[in-house]
């Protein structure tokens, strides 16, 4: 029975909620008793509303990400400090000894 079974990843599974409530809003607005303009209105501000809070969601993804990509930065470093000391100290020994490279 699991051999059948279908798994959604996360992200797919938030697009269907996200398309399910656009969908949902836009038929609300359809059947609502209001006037053509209150509606347009009502959209206009619900429009700049998101857009608010997609740009500020986006602003705290982008300061997310450079401070992960810094972190990244700091730990190839040290992990590069850590693996040439050693190779170059032991480089050298070994031309010191066998007057080879």
């Amino acid at each position: 029975m699991d051999s059948n079974r279908t798994e959604y990843s996360f992200a797919a599974l938030a697009l269907a909620f996200v398309i399910g409530g656009l969908i949902g809003a836009g038929l609300g607005f359809l059947f609502t008793p209001r006037t053509g303009r209150e509606t347009q209105e009502k959209i206009k501000e619900r429009g700049e509303e998101s857009g608010k809070k997609l740009r500020k969601a986006v602003e705290t993804i982008r300061e997310k990400a450079k401070g992960l990509a810094e972190a990244g930065k700091e730990k190839i470093s040290a992990v590069k400090i850590n693996f040439c000391e050693p190779y170059y100290r032991a480089r050298n020994w070994w031309v010191e000894r066998f007057g080879c490279a």
